[in-house]
């Protein structure tokens, strides 16, 4: 993959050839996604983010209760990393395991109060990604008050998202801000900050 990072009114961006990676438009989504989904002042504990994302560890320092979640990151790019380490804030403590998510998240253990999935080439989910085996390994990963969020570009890859997460949670929500579809999900609704 091929990324650069440009500074736009005083903020970093990191970009591929049709996408943001960091900050910009992504960024906004996921502000508009904490708010619609209530996400302010929530306590989370360990945060697991698919795919290196400086934008969200910064919502979730401005936005979490103290005290600051600490973060698993898995990323298959080392040139990501690079970039994001060398441009952008990363206010939380924070490990990274390189390599394909699809294989990475299995060497995890213990749950995870958040889990972020917001990995992308250009405007894909990776397809090793598209698996019930990673779905059904996420899931597994998540605390019994966990929230599951997954960000998604391509309608048929949001339908398929949303498809595999609602078999195997009890309660699954939608939020759009276009081209984003985001989906949340937990093992019961009292786990959501704001009802349905």
């Amino acid at each position: 993959m091929r990324f650069r990072a440009r500074k736009v009114r005083g903020a970093w961006m990191i970009e591929g050839e049709r996408v943001c990676y960091v900050g910009g438009r992504l960024k906004m989504a996921w502000q508009e996604a904490f708010q619609a989904f209530g996400l302010e002042g929530q306590p989370w504990e360990r945060v697991l983010l698919v795919g290196m994302g400086a934008s969200l560890m910064q919502i979730l320092a401005s936005t979490a209760t103290p005290p600051l979640p600490q973060v698993t990151v898995l990323e298959k790019y080392a040139e990501m990393v690079a970039l994001q380490e060398a441009h952008c804030a990363l206010p939380l403590a924070y490990e990274v395991v390189l390599g394909d998510a699809a294989e990475t998240i299995h060497q995890l253990y213990g749950e995870y109060s958040g889990i972020f999935v917001d990995a992308f080439e250009e405007e894909s989910i990776p397809e090793t990604l598209l698996s019930q085996r990673f779905v059904d390994t996420a899931v597994s990963l998540l605390a019994r008050e966990g929230l599951i969020f997954w960000n998604v570009l391509l309608p048929a890859q949001a339908r398929w998202v949303g498809e595999r997460l609602s078999e195997r949670l009890a309660e699954v929500r939608r939020w759009r801000w276009p081209p984003h579809t985001i989906w949340a999900g937990a093992r019961f609704p009292e786990a959501f900050p704001t009802p349905a």
